[in-house]
């Protein structure tokens, strides 16, 4: 028998340093330097003195956690959820609103001029572009997870750098309306014979109201189904069981949001923005970047159901939105007859893959004068370089993925184009996940 080897895996030191904390991270983390080396050390604030043990060693970097704090910033604030710490939802409830803020945009700049060398000078000389809205009870959409655990139902979220769930009664991030259904939605759970066939439940709390949808994995019996339609008619709610297929059981069945006084419609496995205030205003900074007028023709990529296409509609002369997914395209047409009296732009919905370059005649050989593009994590590099080619006078690009961000970017600045204005979007308060916003705009003739 062959025999490989295997080094000895080598152990860490527990190794103890005092440090002073001189920045924080764009994921939370405070950031120290120990001859030469730069530290990253969990829940430690810039200004703050502590006693650090080692938790992971590399050449260049290491990582550590608190054993000992000495004196505490300023910056520190109280976190209002019972389960923090525990719960791996919203690790920065410790920092101040203001300083998770700071922290993300200087974060998002760095990576901007590191990526795309563009030139910020113009950018810098503004005071940070931030646009947020409260820091709790914002969320208005949440998937809570459903174990059974030694006969026990757990109803929450997972654990921090761990897959076992966290059972809670209250989450103070979500809305008032879904936080107040968490105690009750347990007791009405516990009630099911069948738990193990309980995969997770969603909530969701549109304008039109509130939608839960139940993930089960096993046909439910007609007493569970009715004992889980007692309860959403107990307490309004539309519901519907998701086995195989998605059934609606009790309430409406009419679903919509709305912005700049639109009415969209969604349905409830639909992408939505899980921060309506925030969205409202992403929306409208948008608007005011692109400076719409009556003779301009927009492109919106990336459209979904016409969150931005619709708001859009109403103030220039057309609209062409494009979208992967065909279900939405059918949505932003039906969005647009539902609103025709408040639109006066011509609007074209396509269905088109905008990671397929084979796919792009279908839009890129039409004249747009600005463009608006809002892609997935995964960005739009394809698209970007067709943009390029359309050589819009503005273009707004909104992100959930700062590296890939970057990296689009630098194709429009060698492109002739330079970023105008950076916002931060603060989507989600209390965690690390950045969301942001550019207006690029084309130079000379």
């Amino acid at each position: 028998m062959v025999k490989f080897y295997t080094p000895t895996k080598k152990k860490l030191t527990a190794q103890k340093l005092t440090v002073t904390v001189e920045n924080l991270d764009a994921f939370g983390q405070g950031v120290a330097n120990d001859k030469g080396k730069t530290l990253f050390v969990k829940s430690a604030l810039p200004g703050e003195t502590v006693d650090i043990v080692l938790t992971e060693d590399k050449k260049n970097y290491a990582k550590a956690k608190v054993i000992k704090y000495h004196n505490q910033s300023n910056e520190r604030v109280t976190p209002q959820c019972q389960y923090y710490q525990r719960c791996g939802g919203c690790e920065l409830q410790h920092i101040s609103s203001q300083l998770q803020q700071h922290a993300k945009y200087q974060a998002l700049i760095k990576l901007l001029q590191k990526e795309s060398q563009a030139s910020l000078t113009s950018v810098l000389a503004q005071a940070p572009l931030i646009i947020a809205d409260q820091p709790y009870g914002y969320r208005r959409r949440a998937r809570l997870s459903i174990n059974l655990v030694k006969g026990e139902l757990l109803v929450g979220f997972r654990q921090a750098e761990s897959n076992q769930i966290i059972n809670i009664q209250n989450c103070p991030i979500l809305v008032p309306e879904l936080d107040a259904l968490i105690a009750p939605l347990q007791i009405c759970l516990k009630s099911i014979k069948q738990q193990k066939a309980l995969g997770h439940v969603e909530l969701i709390a549109l304008d039109s109201g509130i939608i839960m949808v139940l993930r089960h994995t096993m046909p439910m019996t007609e007493k569970e189904t009715n004992i889980l339609k007692q309860f959403a008619d107990t307490n309004n709610i539309s519901l519907y069981l998701h086995g195989k297929q998605l059934v609606h059981i009790t309430g409406n069945t009419e679903h919509y949001y709305l912005v700049n006084h639109l009415k969209l419609t969604v349905s409830p496995l639909d992408f939505i923005q899980v921060n309506s205030k925030i969205n409202q205003k992403m929306v409208n900074q948008a608007l005011q970047w692109l400076a719409l007028e009556p003779s301009d023709n927009v492109l919106d990529l990336f459209c979904g159901m016409g969150n931005f296409s619709l708001p859009m509609a109403k103030l220039c002369k057309s609209v062409t939105g494009v979208e992967g997914v065909e279900a939405l395209v059918e949505k932003a047409k039906f969005n647009t007859i539902l609103n025709k009296n408040d639109i006066c732009a011509q609007t074209h919905f396509i269905t088109g893959n905008l990671e397929d370059t084979a796919q792009f005649a279908i839009w890129s050989e039409s004249q747009f004068s600005k463009v608006l593009l809002d892609p997935a994590r995964a960005g739009a590099l394809n698209a970007s370089a067709e943009i390029v080619k359309l050589a819009p006078s503005k273009i707004v690009y909104i992100s959930c993925n700062p590296a890939t961000l970057a990296r689009d970017t630098k194709q429009f600045i060698d492109a002739g184009y330079q970023i105008s204005q950076v916002a931060i979007l603060d989507m989600f308060p209390q965690t690390k996940h950045i969301e942001s916003m550019l207006l690029l705009t084309k130079l000379g003739p």
